[in-house]
């Protein structure tokens, strides 16, 4: 929870988008990060808030670094060049198509979405 109820409806609203899944053995790919790049500029939002409303609204005391930069910094391009590794498993079986761990079931939907809404979820 919530990441299989999230790409869920992800996918189901946004067709274009791609999903891929961390190919885990039972530990967790916890990486917390947003990289947007355009031509010209950069911005990576990376820390220890899950991407939810409980850690983003201040429900969590977590910390967070946002870095917006022209596209060649480098900072900006390691994160590129590691998030294009794990996308295309250049580092050995890192991330499996979508349809390997989809699960839209709709108990663990509705779960989410009221542990969402309340704040009671964990995550």
């Amino acid at each position: 929870m919530p990441n299989k109820p999230v790409a869920a409806e992800l996918t189901a609203a946004h067709p274009n988008i791609t999903v891929r899944w961390y190919d885990t053995r039972g530990e967790q790919f916890h990486a917390k990060a947003v990289l947007v790049h355009r031509a010209d500029r950069g911005l990576l939002l990376a820390g220890s808030a899950n991407l939810t409303r409980r850690n983003l609204a201040d429900l969590n005391l977590e910390t967070n670094l946002v870095l917006d930069a022209p596209a060649d910094f480098p900072a900006l391009t390691a994160a590129r060049d590691w998030f294009d590794s794990l996308w295309h498993s250049r580092i050995g079986p890192a991330t499996l198509p979508y349809a390997a761990g989809a699960d839209d079931s709709l108990l663990r939907r509705w779960k989410y979405r009221v542990q969402e809404a309340t704040g009671l979820g964990t995550f």
